[in-house]
């Protein structure tokens, strides 16, 4: 200790560096590797997670094979009867929905609606009740430890009537809080009631889940899981390709499946691939400093290293002596690195859609930091340790030593610092260019000034009486509606044909309002609208759109085409077999998400008016109608809050995913940049301090100070340049790889590159300006004097 401060205490700048731009590293990395432990270890904790699976589907959708993790309900239960080696079944629905806590509602609560042995299927504890008994009625319900804070505050919760979809429940129980680091969350437990008990017309979005004996065969149970499948469902995957398969539940977090038919919490592992490599690298170039701000300083150490040899210290013992240095410098930027990676978690956490927490009660942070700790130590003390113990005797004693040119290895650490940070602002400048392209894409519908609220009891039972109530406000331009969801989700699945028996395909069936197509500035490119007129239902005439149009083979002649519709499921099922004729074509738009084609889209009249999502376009300011809206809304459900949401943010969330990735990249670009700066600042002071005598008598000879910036900054443009050649192809491979997952995608313009390299170079001169303008422009003689 008492060898670092006094080395410390010679080189203040220098150390406090070396503190800072480690706690950087060292913040960045506990964050990013406590987050990366969590996504690494979710579902790691249920009992008899070794042997549990849950069910998933290929098939194929319209030429494409994709991967479904529900399935329908009777599934599980045939499968379990028939199957020995399934030792337990449970199946469970997750979804928000609208529950009513003390008489008023609360929208959006996170339930699971499930079978009665889900807690000992789980192994999720109970904080009160018996879970042998509490989920045992069929009006049962229990609530989470938080919910029960949330919803009744200094309450008991249980024996409490709860209501959600018009039925009555109690709550028997309180779980505790189900652990972060789960594929499913939830606030309350309900059992399967209602619609959710009906068989093969259920609905395809169970999520299936097993327990199977030590000794199951999983391709085998694959096999009759596929058969009592096709027996089971409806002709649309009898006759198509499907494959029921069993899925590891630990593996279900970075599972590969379809996202319209998956409900569980799910990470991204090339997300997590990205940011893990970028701590590492950040990390990496803050032990590069750490290397090169001991370097810059030899000379003021060679003494003292000359003395200990001469007193009879070996080598060995002064890499030691390194080595503790270098470990005091760690421990005070781990000790600065958790304070600063407290403070930064909230952000984080924001930003990756995470609830990453430092317990220090949790043996894992312990065994984490200590693992940081060494690998910090040895990466960044070894260089000098090994590098600065070669000095000899006689040249340190004598005050000859001044250090010698920069090597290899060490220009080659400062060309990985630099080629890291062109690549990383590279990256987020095409990630900024290519959200601001999705966000402007013509869509091919207007969803400007236009929100939408989700229609509650009475609010919305008859569309027609509340669209001219409406209208009559004349900050309300118009008013539609579409049955179950928003455009940018599919509401009902259902299979089609066309007439000479070609293959069956998937498409999204839309019941939508007649004026839909108006409201949202639809363009039809044949035929018209047929959904004004009355008999439309009965005659079972139909909008669809050009890729549908494309697929049945009618693009030429779609108008009064007939084509056959497919249950999917047996739901439905009124319709199976019957036709329906094309009256109109809609322009394809992209109603759902720029990572995908337009898919095939069918529309028909509303079949019921409740319960649906109301578009309300808006004329100026849209707080006029939201207090026309809102007025309306208490009249009917006084108990119930007004909630509304704007379909543009609606559709701008879908890339929220990308946008969290460009702002944690561009605050890791910051400190990138940030510690390079500080190394830079070292090369600098190095080279300076090397070179004091050079430079005055350069001076007295006459040379310029421009010549003089030139001769010392000349190395910095060249390791720019080497940079900025590797960086950019890394980058532009990246990129091209992260933009093919789009249809919609921005140009890789060379501008961008350059600009990038500019804008490095000019920090990177910038950065080592002072201490070379200081050289440049020192008076000579004092120079020589020092010297």
């Amino acid at each position: 200790m008492k060898q670092f401060i006094r080395n410390f205490n010679k080189q203040k700048v220098v150390g406090t560096l070396n503190i800072c731009s480690l706690s950087l590293s060292i913040m960045v990395s506990i964050v990013v590797g406590l987050w990366a432990i969590n996504e690494l270890t979710y579902d790691n904790f249920y009992p008899d997670g070794d042997r549990m699976y849950r069910v998933v589907q290929d098939f194929d959708l319209n030429g494409k094979r994709i991967r479904a993790a529900t399935s329908f309900q009777p599934l599980g239960e045939i499968a379990e009867k028939e199957l020995p080696s399934i030792e337990q079944m449970c199946r469970v629905v997750r979804r928000p929905m609208g529950v009513t806590f003390h008489d008023m509602v609360h929208f959006g609560v996170a339930s699971i609606v499930t079978d009665h042995n889900f807690f000992s299927f789980f192994g999720f504890p109970l904080k009160e009740g018996d879970p042998e008994t509490a989920f045992s009625g069929t009006n049962n319900a229990i609530i989470t430890e938080s919910a029960a804070k949330k919803y009744f505050p200094g309450e008991d919760p249980v024996g409490q009537r709860i209501v959600s979809h018009g039925s009555d429940f109690f709550i028997s129980a309180v779980m505790y809080d189900i652990p972060r680091n789960s594929h499913m969350l939830a606030e309350v437990i309900f059992p399967f009631f209602g619609s959710f008990k009906r068989g093969w017309d259920s609905g395809f979005h169970y999520d299936t889940y097993f327990i199977l004996s030590p000794d199951a065969d999983k391709e085998l149970i694959g096999e009759r899981l596929t058969l009592i499948n096709k027996a089971g469902a409806g002709k649309f995957l009898q006759d198509a390709y499907n494959e029921v398969k069993l899925e590891p539940v630990r593996e279900i977090h970075f599972s590969k499946t379809e996202p319209e038919f998956e409900y569980a919490v799910k990470g991204d592992k090339g997300f997590l691939q990205i940011l893990v490599f970028t701590a590492l690298i950040i990390l990496i170039i803050g032990c590069i400093n750490f290397t090169n701000l001991f370097i810059s300083t030899a000379f003021i150490r060679a003494k003292s290293i000359g003395i200990k040899k001469s007193q009879g210290a070996g080598r060995k013992t002064l890499i030691l002596e390194f080595y503790k240095e270098t470990a005091i410098y760690v421990l005070i930027a781990v000790a600065g690195g958790l304070l600063l990676a407290m403070l930064t978690l909230p952000v984080f956490n924001n930003y990756a859609d995470s609830m990453t927490v430092i317990d220090f009660t949790n043996p894992q942070l312990y065994i984490f930091l200590f693992c940081l700790i060494v690998v910090t130590v040895l990466v960044a003390g070894s260089f000098p340790a090994f590098r600065m113990t070669q000095f000899g005797i006689i040249d340190t004693l004598g005050g000859k030593f001044r250090g010698k040119k920069m090597s290899v290895f060490q220009k080659v650490l400062v060309i990985i610092q630099f080629t890291s940070s062109i690549s990383l602002l590279i990256i987020v400048f095409f990630f900024g260019r290519q959200i601001d392209t999705l966000l402007s894409q013509d869509l091919g519908f207007n969803n400007k000034n236009v929100f939408y609220v989700n229609g509650w009891g009475w609010f919305g039972a008859d569309y027609k009486a509340l669209r001219d109530e409406l209208k009559k406000n004349p900050a309300i331009a118009d008013v539609a509606m579409k049955q179950y969801d928003l455009p940018l989700r599919t509401g009902n699945g259902v299979g089609v044909r066309n007439m000479d028996g070609g293959d069956a395909m998937l498409v999204d069936f839309s019941e939508v309002s007649p004026n839909y197509f108006d409201f949202f500035d639809m363009e039809f490119v044949e035929g018209e609208n047929p959904l004004w007129l009355e008999t439309a239902r009965d005659a079972r005439w139909c909008v669809i759109n050009e890729t549908l149009a494309r697929a049945l083979g009618v693009e030429d002649n779609p108008v009064d085409a007939p084509f056959i519709y497919i249950s999917i499921g047996q739901k439905l099922i009124e319709n199976d077999g019957k036709s329906y004729i094309i009256k109109g074509v809609i322009r394809d738009s992209y109603v759902k998400s720029l990572h995908e084609i337009p898919g095939p889209q069918l529309y028909v009249n509303l079949s019921r008016d409740d319960h649906n999502p109301i578009f309300v376009r808006t004329i100026g300011n849209p707080q006029d109608a939201l207090q026309a809206m809102e007025k309306m809304w208490k009249e009917v459900n006084p108990n119930v809050p007004f909630e509304y949401h704007f379909l543009d943010e609606a559709y701008d969330a879908q890339y929220k995913a990308e946008m969290n990735a460009r702002n944690v990249l561009g605050y890791a670009l910051l400190i990138t940049f940030i510690i390079s700066a500080a190394g830079l600042f070292a090369i600098a002071f190095y080279s300076t301090q090397r070179r004091v005598k050079e430079i005055g008598i350069r001076k007295i000879n006459g040379a310029k100070v421009a010549d003089l910036l030139l001769l010392l900054n000349k190395d910095v443009v060249v390791w720019v340049l080497i940079s900025f050649l590797i960086a950019c192809p890394i980058a532009y491979i990246f990129l091209y790889n992260w933009l093919d997952g789009f249809i919609v995608k921005t140009s890789l313009s060379p501008w961008v590159f350059l600009m990038a390299g500019v804008i490095s170079a000019l920090v990177a001169l910038i950065t080592v300006s002072y201490q070379t303008w200081r050289t440049a422009t020192a008076n000579p003689i004092e120079s020589l004097k020092t010297e």
